[in-house]
């Protein structure tokens, strides 16, 4: 996924607004709003590339209860704890 022309995270459900990171003393637009989403995407595609069993497909109902918690936030910075202790 890439972002848009309104530089909105490239995580589908996203949307806050893509981090800017220092190069050379300049701000340039990232794909993501900060790591958590872009963790997101690279377990995601980690698990679009592994050979689909039930090992595989409980993996990714995981991910989407990681996507919801995601999809909830108030601001790109809110992570908080994964899972419930």
């Amino acid at each position: 996924m890439s972002a848009t022309e309104d530089n909105i995270c490239a995580r589908g459900g996203c949307h806050f607004h893509v981090a800017l990171v220092l190069v050379a003393g300049m701000a340039l637009p990232t794909t993501h709003c900060g790591d958590a989403c872009a963790d997101y995407e690279w377990l995601r595609r980690g698990l679009d590339a592994m050979e689909p069993t039930p090992d595989v497909a409980a993996l990714y109902t995981n991910l989407r209860g990681v996507a919801d918690i995601l999809d909830a936030r108030t601001d790109p910075t809110e992570i908080g704890a994964l899972i419930d202790a």
